[in-house]
């Protein structure tokens, strides 16, 4: 925001860098230092030793040996998971992901071997805000209001993926953002510069254009064909998505995950997402 004026606004910001990050990424689907330091990571082994055997983890594979694939985010970052191998084990969390770095002990269902609680992590992201990726310095200097970036949260269920081994925990998860920082490069000019600067402020002003994304919800009702209607108005289009989500965020479901099939009672239903095409205009 400009003071008052909002310059950009991106809703579902997350899901756009999380669909780019996967799609785009050096190592989407595994799990290289620069992913996992942005919080994304991708999937890695899960569970190793005696938790590999058939047990209540049997969904991903029954059989010693069967690797089981976890999220990185889960297994290394700040995950918990409280599903057991075998009933050897069965009074400690052996599924991936038992990270919590907290002083309290915790209890998730039934178990309470877990003996830490509100895991901290520390991320340095680059916002992918078109103002921010441009090509032009924006100049501060000369601005008559503040320049505000406004960062709204996630509810814990689109963005928490909370499994436990069936039994509801009593205290849902949530979680906070603190201590924000923005680092800047801060270049400073001689006074020509500023002369120039100035001049170009009197004669027309100084434009700074820049790319930005809308999106657009829609429900397709499980239906086998849907028509669309975007009321859209760019100078240009670079790119266009589309995804099919979940409508409603579960904490026992990744949220952010996209689906070629929305019809969750039939695995291959009409709304298998099999070809979609855009009518711009007339073309």
């Amino acid at each position: 925001m400009y003071g008052a004026t909002p310059l950009e606004d991106i809703p579902s910001y997350n899901n756009i860098v999380r669909a780019l990050t996967e799609w785009t990424g050096a190592d989407a689907l595994g799990a290289d230092q620069t992913s996992v330091t942005d919080g994304i990571g991708g999937v890695a082994p899960a569970v190793s030793g005696a938790s590999l055997v058939s047990g209540t983890v049997a969904a991903y594979g029954t059989g010693v040996g069967v690797p089981i694939i976890g999220n990185v985010r889960q297994k290394s970052i700040q995950g918990i998971d409280t599903r057991t191998g075998t009933t050897v084990d069965a009074a400690t969390p052996t599924g991936f992901g038992v990270v919590p770095n907290g002083p309290t002990p915790i209890t998730l269902a039934s178990k309470t071997a877990i003996t830490g609680t509100n895991p901290t992590r520390r991320y340095q992201v680059q916002l992918a805000l078109g103002l921010l990726s441009q090509e032009k310095l924006i100049p501060t200097k000369f601005m008559a209001s503040q320049l505000a970036i406004e960062i709204t949260l996630a509810n814990p269920n689109e963005c928490i993926y909370a499994v436990t081994d069936g039994t509801a925990s009593t205290t849902p998860p949530t979680y906070q953002v603190s201590n924000v920082n923005l680092i800047p490069e801060i270049l400073e000019f001689d006074a020509s510069y500023d002369e120039s600067f100035l001049r170009g402020l009197q004669q027309g002003g100084v434009p700074i254009k820049f790319s930005t994304w809308n999106n657009y919800r829609f429900s397709n009702g499980q239906a086998s064909v849907a028509n669309l209607q975007i009321q859209e108005r760019s100078r240009s289009v670079k790119s266009i998505f589309c995804m099919q989500r979940r409508e409603a965020p579960l904490l026992s479901a990744d949220s952010g995950a996209t689906f070629f099939n929305t019809d969750t009672t039939t695995l291959n239903g009409a709304s298998t997402l099999q070809d979609y095409q855009y009518r711009i205009g007339g073309r």
